[in-house]
């Protein structure tokens, strides 16, 4: 079953390297989230078992 990961973070290019940094084989079913909101409805949602934020 795969795991639900968010990552959370307003920058597209940080998303996206935190996306490619996540080991290949790794059963996760990958959400984004571009602001805070959002990324409190993946929590909420069941969205968001593993979450990847941006903290500034």
């Amino acid at each position: 079953m795969p795991i639900p990961v968010t990552i959370a973070d307003d920058s597209a290019l940080s998303r996206k390297m935190i996306k490619r940094a996540l080991p290949e084989n790794w059963d996760a079913d990958i959400s984004e989230a571009i602001n805070g909101k959002e990324a409190i409805m993946a929590v909420e949602s069941g969205k968001a078992d593993v979450l990847f934020l941006d903290l500034q």
